[in-house]
């Protein structure tokens, strides 16, 4: 595990966008692209040389235009594995080190370049013990399809993973709108995003039982004219 507090002493405040269609990074999470536009392949050789940090910024409208605006609030990313291909596009993997306000500066690159100040969420979480197990209860009901596939999750010792980590992932994989992933992220307290996740959660599976229960009363032998 990578020790964010020893990374951000390179930190200068400044940093290149990579603003994003449809993608919300979050803190304490990880997540593998494929750079392969141009600029941003600049972009990732340019930072590669230098402190390895980038900022991801959802957008808020479609990239139609070479300036399209993005969100104000992002998330401060570190590169920490890549692998340049032969034709010059990056595998990279990158981690979420800390939430950021942003403000565009002029930048001399074919990218864009932001200042940034780091944002610190209140941690304090009550009762977390038991809204970790729901969290992790519910999470595993969403994205387990049998049984067998859940007591195999289960069994993984998530000890060592704080809950704002577990909070954080889940708001990454779970199916949820860009928009609301935004607003998730935009929260400073980490107990009122893991209450919303959990309501969503909640939503989610009640749909799923009601589908199912829907199928169970429809007659299999039927026939349809």
């Amino acid at each position: 595990m990578i020790d964010s507090n020893e990374i951000l002493k390179n930190f200068k405040g400044v940093a290149p966008i990579f603003p994003l269609p449809n993608f919300v990074m979050f803190p304490k999470t990880a997540y593998s692209f494929n750079i392969f536009e141009p600029r941003y392949k600049e972009l990732v050789s340019d930072i590669l040389t230098e402190d390895k940090f980038f900022c991801s910024a959802l957008l808020k409208e479609p990239d139609t235009n070479e300036n399209p605006i993005f969100y104000s609030h992002g998330t401060l990313c570190y590169i920490i594995e890549h692998k340049e291909m032969e034709n010059g596009n990056y595998n990279i993997i990158v981690s979420g080190i800390s939430k950021v306000s942003i403000e565009e500066i002029e930048s001399n690159y074919s990218y864009r370049m932001v200042k940034m100040k780091l944002l610190n969420d209140n941690k304090t979480i009550i009762e977390e013990q038991l809204k970790r197990k729901k969290l992790i209860n519910k999470f595993i009901s969403l994205v387990t399809s049998n049984e067998s596939e859940a007591i195999e999750i289960k069994s993984l010792d998530t000890s060592f993973i704080s809950t704002e980590m577990l909070t954080n992932l889940a708001c990454l994989v779970l199916p949820l709108e860009s928009s609301d992933k935004q607003k998730l992220l935009e929260l400073n307290d980490i107990n009122l995003r893991l209450d919303v996740l959990c309501q969503f959660m909640d939503s989610e599976l009640k749909v799923e039982s009601d589908l199912l229960n829907f199928n169970q009363i429809i007659p299999t032998n039927i026939r349809w004219n």
